[in-house]
């Protein structure tokens, strides 16, 4: 079943899986948080999707991430006369921030401080870096370049500038409207784009409070200078994204692989989830089945400790988005299943709160005592998340009436979510809770369960209890496939 795999998965949303129905498709084929790329689609699509999908995670009681991915200053060319142009290496190309259109020779950009970005020497990559130009001169405003690397330039491709001081702000004026308008509707994480230092998060993060509202920043790393402020930025920080694509631009593709592991590593340390992102399963936008590199790249990336996998056209504009999430759903379990990586305890280390002692002593308690889950009872999800981060082997079940809480857990690692009624009494939450786990097929009797609390129950955000309960009702058999909750069926084959 879907719950049983511990690495969650990311599914853009576009035109492929467009509409409730196929929305529908992408939870059944284990779809745990939904992204919402703000560089494409407009306000009206974007609030049918939410709304899509708040409607579908009742009916199919499966809390659902909602992520909100600000477009960020991304650098972009103009458009040309024909749509295009030919780069040959070598050749001598103008390109300039006046608005006009591009010809043969003639590059426009919609960066504006360009020429106060360039010198002579400094690189130019286009189109995710596929082409490459070298800066020979800067004037006021054109900067001329020598083609490196050629190709086909078309309409509208990105524009990187490695390691350049750019001279712009994260939040650009467009970013601010899709900001209003996620926090309007409630959108469970802000994906900021373009980090490059800890004033970044701040500054969006004051702006989230100044609203009231409760959502999480997720810090995307493509940028040469968030490396060089990594730990900074992950700590402020509410999850981080290893955004490949421009990463990959900006320090190099022989450094990539390196730097990706050292930022999942650091997050790991900090207890920071953290989603490995772009061309995961890339050649499955167009074929069936995915290539070996690319089940080993998914495979590599559970291993060495993500949260989550992004899956970027594959899911949004591909012809195959719901084999293509179950083919993930499928090398994750696979992983799972014969994975030496669970209880990565690091007891050495001091605790700064009672939470995160009584989560190390969940899931120390649950290892020594072969406990088949811990079960937290929570309602901001703080506990739930700090005992992921020790990577028990039992399932860590986070336990709540408080959907936005179960919603948001949905991004972290191993943390499956179930919804009870409001409770009075530990004894009142753990009947239904023991109820709920042997209908679901989770545990059966004579189990041992670890439940953390906090005591008094009903006083919000006070962690300070463990206790050990051992199943003993015999008269509850488990529901049949139709009256499971989506994630705890059988799995299907879409």
């Amino acid at each position: 079943m879907l719950a049983d795999r511990r690495t969650k998965i990311v599914a853009t949303i576009g035109p492929a899986v467009k509409g409730k129905e196929n929305l529908r498709k992408a939870v059944a084929a284990g779809m745990n948080v939904a992204r919402l790329n703000f560089s494409h689609g407009s306000h009206a699509d974007h609030l049918q999707v939410i709304r899509d999908l708040r409607e579908l995670s009742e009916e199919m009681r499966a809390p659902i991430t909602i992520l909100q991915d600000l477009q960020g200053p991304k650098i972009r060319v103009g458009r040309f006369e024909n749509g295009a142009i030919d780069l040959e290496d070598g050749e001598q190309v103008r390109i300039t921030i006046d608005d006009v259109k591009g010809s043969p020779g003639l590059i426009p950009s919609d960066f504006k401080e360009l020429p106060k970005s360039c010198r002579p020497g400094t690189k130019i990559m286009l189109d995710d870096g596929l082409l490459e130009l070298r800066v020979d001169s800067v004037g006021k405003r054109d900067v001329m370049a020598t083609v490196i690397y050629g190709g086909v330039l078309k309409d509208r491709k990105g524009m990187n500038i490695p390691g350049g001081e750019l001279a712009v702000d994260c939040l650009t004026e467009k970013d601010l409207i899709d900001l209003a308008f996620g926090i309007d509707n409630d959108v469970d994480y802000i994906a900021l784009s373009f980090v490059r230092r800890g004033d970044d998060i701040r500054k969006l993060r004051e702006m989230i409070a100044a609203k009231g509202s409760s959502a999480r920043i997720v810090s995307k790393i493509e940028m040469l200078e968030a490396v060089e402020n990594l730990e900074e930025i992950v700590r402020l920080s509410d999850a981080v994204m290893v955004a490949r694509g421009d990463l990959a631009v900006e320090v190099g593709q022989t450094r990539l692989p390196q730097i990706q592991k050292q930022i999942v590593s650091l997050c790991n340390s900090i207890g920071r989830p953290v989603i490995t992102a772009t061309q995961m399963l890339d050649s499955m936008t167009e074929n069936p089945r995915p290539t070996r590199a690319e089940i080993t790249d998914v495979a590599n990336a559970v291993l060495d400790g993500s949260d989550a996998l992004m899956l970027s056209a594959e899911s949004a504009s591909g012809r195959f988005p719901f084999r293509c999430i179950q083919t993930m759903h499928d090398i994750i379990s696979e992983v799972e299943r014969n994975g030496d990586y669970f209880y990565d305890m690091r007891m050495e280390e001091q605790f700064s709160s009672v939470a995160e002692a009584i989560g190390a002593a969940s899931a120390l308690s649950a290892m020594k005592l072969e406990a088949s889950a811990i079960v937290c009872l929570t309602t901001s999800g703080k506990t739930a998340s700090l005992i992921s981060g020790f990577r028990p082997k039992a399932r860590v079940i986070a336990v709540t009436h408080i959907m936005p809480t179960l919603n948001r857990l949905e991004l972290v690692w191993g943390i499956q979510t179930l919804k009870i009624d409001p409770y009075s009494s530990s004894d009142e939450a753990m009947n239904q809770i023991e109820e709920l786990l042997l209908q679901y097929g989770l545990v059966k009797p004579g189990d041992k369960v670890i439940l953390t609390l906090g005591v008094p129950v009903l006083e919000r955000g006070t962690t300070n209890a463990l206790r050990v309960y051992t199943i003993c009702r015999e008269d509850v058999e488990r529901l049949s496939d139709d009256a499971l909750p989506t994630r705890f069926k059988k799995d299907q084959v879409l």
